[in-house]
């Protein structure tokens, strides 16, 4: 982690790549503040002089998972860019059908709140910015099916070689959700099991 943390200490000569442009330079807490609010995803091409060659952000290890964690561990200034969530969220498994007007897929709950969640979907085709319906199916942790109408915010990337049913992670937010499915999403918060506040 020493590696991740001295690399980025005072760089500040990011750049993006959007189409054909280059934008920047940018120093890292700029960075840090365009991923959280979303106008940098997990596909954007980035570069910085220590590294090789344009990259996908995903794959650079200054904004991985590791790198933001160690930030919040070690409170850093930075954290005051990250989002912070209106509502815990629940780890549970509950199987979902998503369909997004063109294709249906299945999948399940990661973590979910009632204001949305983490979601593994069977399409690795879905985009940041469309609208899904998804549908939660009745099992034994979820006695009534409900719907539940969002937005995709974010979605994991992947280094593997995907296919049409390759499963990504996707951060939806609820618009809508029907008066049953309310009631659910409240129960799982108030049951006594693990929530996920970070």
């Amino acid at each position: 982690m020493s590696d991740i943390k001295t690399s980025t200490s005072n760089s500040t000569d990011w750049f993006v790549l959007r189409g054909e442009s280059k934008y920047g330079p940018y120093d890292y807490s700029s960075m840090i503040e365009m991923i959280q609010n979303g106008e940098l995803n997990d596909y954007n091409f980035v570069w910085a002089p220590h590294l090789e060659k344009w990259t996908v952000i995903f794959e650079v290890a200054d904004f991985s998972k590791d790198r933001l964690r160690l930030l919040i561990e070690t409170n850093d200034p930075l954290v005051k860019f990250f989002e912070k969530r209106k509502f815990p969220r629940k780890k549970i498994t509950i199987p979902v059908y998503a369909h997004n007007n063109y294709v249906f897929c299945d999948g399940e709950t990661v973590t979910v709140s009632e204001g949305g969640g983490l979601f593994l979907l069977n399409n690795p085709l879905l985009s940041p910015g469309e609208q899904v319906l998804l549908h939660f199916k009745k099992t034994a942790e979820n006695p009534i099916s409900f719907n539940a109408l969002g937005e995709i915010k974010r979605k994991n990337y992947s280094k593997n070689r995907l296919n049409i049913k390759s499963g990504l992670l996707y951060i939806v937010t609820f618009n809508e959700v029907q008066s049953e499915g309310t009631h659910q999403l409240l129960n799982w918060k108030n049951n006594n099991t693990t929530l996920e506040e970070n």
